[in-house]
């Protein structure tokens, strides 16, 4: 879905707020290597 946004849509953003259950270390590489910043809850 996130690629469609950037590459399809061209929808500009530069932050990506995430809940801590769609957080995976795959998801937030992808997110990092687009350039965008990302912000997810932290389990407590």
């Amino acid at each position: 879905m996130i690629l469609n946004v950037v590459n399809k849509n061209k929808l500009p953003f530069k932050t990506v707020l995430m809940d801590n259950w769609y957080a995976t270390q795959r998801l937030m590489a992808l997110v990092d290597n687009l350039g965008k910043i990302y912000y997810r809850t932290l389990k407590v």
